[in-house]
């Protein structure tokens, strides 16, 4: 299916439709390697027989941070997630919260502003949680 970025943004790292939200990771044939952005060839063993293929719509937070401190652009405080999903393992926005995820919480790809440039919204990939999106991990603001 053909992306559709909302008019007026700019997408960064994801094809998204109205009906789900995808992320491109690239599969080593010889070795079974996985990457995410994707690459041309393997950083294991250097082969170029790869494919690309489309990323699961869910995932599960590894470890989470809020952001006091942001560069231009980006309003703080605001939450960076790793995330591991389809064997990969990525940094994502968390829009929906403003604590930190805990450890092993069940996410869901999404698409969201993360910043506002002179050119308008930055769209770029994110996770929302499944569960309780304000489950705290201890941390205190």
């Amino acid at each position: 299916m053909p992306s559709q970025t909302p008019p007026g943004a700019r997408q960064v790292g994801a094809a998204w439709t109205h009906q789900r939200t995808s992320l491109t990771i690239t599969v080593c044939r010889a070795c079974s390697g996985r990457w995410f952005p994707p690459r041309e060839a393997c950083s294991t063993c250097a082969s170029t027989d790869v494919e690309d293929v489309a990323s699961d719509t869910h995932g599960t937070v590894y470890a989470s941070s809020v952001v006091r401190i942001a560069p231009r652009g980006f309003q703080a405080p605001y939450v960076l997630t790793y995330v591991d999903i389809s064997g990969v393992r990525l940094l994502a926005h968390s829009p929906t919260s403003d604590q930190a995820l805990k450890p092993g919480t069940p996410v869901e790809l999404t698409v969201a502003s993360i910043a506002d440039t002179d050119d308008g919204a930055l769209m770029s990939y994110t996770v929302t949680p499944l569960a309780d999106p304000h489950t705290p991990t201890g941390e205190e603001r």
